[in-house]
């Protein structure tokens, strides 16, 4: 693992990689991004280590789909980053939510859209200590608060972790099974009922008459509107 001075101010970025040569490519793309890069090998003895204070995104890349899976869930255990999968176009299948992706790229992609994809996930990081904004709805990821139109909003820690979860990827539609993987972890044998009736009760708390935030996608799951 490199040893690299970075600002305190600057955003974290941890690429795991293990061919040299993608590694320097991919050192000349992200050059002018607001963050060093720090570069890892999968197999590195301090591999956790690197995800310690978390990272502000992740990029991966795997040349196969059993390695791109591995280091996700790998990852996932250790910090809710968002990870960015940057892999060969046969590997897009696998670069999915359930494997744990945010966000993926072709391994051939310009550094200006690198860089673009990687500033996004920064811009969502839910362990940025930013507050998600959706029109009225605050979500405070220091305090671990949830507020709509100022007044704060009790919710349990499992409806937060899952509205917070929603609301940073707005748009994009969730199965059950995800969100299970997502927001209850890869270990959680319950039935997928749980996250309707989570669901149910967040919205409960967060919609009324003027507040909508969530739709259900039928015989698929559920997602945060993006025109809030």
């Amino acid at each position: 693992m490199d040893n690299l001075l970075v600002s305190p101010t600057s955003p974290r970025l941890v690429v795991v990689v293990a061919d040299d040569e993608i590694r320097q490519n991919l050192t000349i793309r992200l050059d002018g991004l607001d963050a060093v890069p720090l570069f890892i090998a999968p197999d590195a003895d301090g591999f956790d280590a690197a995800f310690h204070p978390s990272p502000g995104a992740v990029t991966i890349v795997a040349l196969s789909a059993k390695d791109l899976v591995s280091v996700t869930k790998r990852i996932k255990s250790l910090t809710r980053t968002p990870v960015l999968a940057v892999v060969p176009s046969e590997l897009f299948d696998a670069a999915n939510p359930r494997a744990g992706v945010d966000d993926f790229c072709d391994v051939t992609a310009s550094g200006a859209e690198l860089k673009a994809r990687v500033r996004r996930l920064f811009s969502v990081n839910p362990e940025s200590g930013e507050v998600i904004r959706r029109g009225d709805l605050a979500i405070d990821t220091a305090m671990c608060e949830v507020s709509l139109g100022g007044q704060l909003i009790e919710l349990t820690f499992k409806e937060y972790e899952l509205l917070k979860f929603l609301a940073t990827h707005p748009g994009r539609v969730h199965s059950r099974d995800v969100l299970l993987d997502r927001v209850w972890g890869y270990d959680y044998y319950g039935g997928d009922r749980t996250v309707d009736v989570h669901i149910r009760r967040l919205r409960s708390k967060i919609e009324d008459a003027n507040h909508s935030f969530i739709d259900t996608v039928r015989n698929v799951g559920y997602r945060f509107r993006r025109d809030v």
